[in-house]
């Protein structure tokens, strides 16, 4: 497995550098990229949550997509962890985590790179698991390093932690350069959706 930084004005990782270390070292902002580029999957796959490091994800995934002239393939996990409390994190009906994967599209990306990125909802408890088996189609995957309510003390989160090492294609973690409010879950369709490119795929409970 290799190692690097990915990102303007990055400082460049020393060899021995564990990947945990190379992130716990990067500045907010940096994308830590991990993993070989020998990937034969086609699509660069963003992993995005209802927090406020959606926007920083997207960027980043698009401009590689373009870069690699590949298709852009936006992700929501979506499980039980959903709760309908008011205020709570996560979406508490699949049909919430289909509006929140439009509204951040149209909100952070121009609106026919919007309209031509391809969605996704994985349905599993372990976001970790989900992705992991994702990646077997991908040919980048970014998420971020740690969620929004992720304690200061790690920069690292679980999902983060869980995939290091564990992916088929190159796994890009994207640190947080600050923290938006998080995005709630849309009650109504604020963004149309083109029919053609529209897509939700379900992935059963294992």
């Amino acid at each position: 497995m290799t190692t690097g930084l990915s990102a303007a004005d990055s400082r460049p990782g020393d060899a021995g550098e564990t990947p945990l270390e190379l992130i716990r070292a990067a500045r907010p902002g940096d994308t830590v990229v991990i993993g070989p580029s020998t990937a034969t999957g086609t699509a660069v796959v963003a992993a995005v949550e209802d927090d406020g490091n959606c926007g920083q994800i997207l960027r980043y995934a698009a401009a590689e997509a373009r870069r690699r002239s590949a298709p852009l393939r936006v992700v929501h996990v979506w499980g039980a962890r959903g709760d309908a409390r008011p205020g709570a994190r996560g979406c508490p009906r699949m049909s919430d985590a289909d509006r929140l994967l439009s509204a951040v599209l149209y909100d952070h990306l121009p609106p026919e790179v919007a309209a031509e990125a391809e969605r996704e909802i994985l349905h599993d408890d372990d976001p970790v698991c989900a992705l992991r088996a994702l990646s077997a189609a991908a040919a980048l995957l970014v998420v971020a390093s740690r969620s929004r309510a992720a304690g200061a003390a790690d920069p690292v989160g679980t999902t983060a932690r869980g995939l290091i090492g564990t992916t088929e294609c190159p796994l890009a973690v994207v640190i947080p350069a600050s923290f938006a409010p998080p995005v709630p879950a849309p009650r109504t369709g604020l963004h149309p959706v083109p029919a053609r490119r529209g897509r939700d795929h379900s992935q059963e409970e294992r």
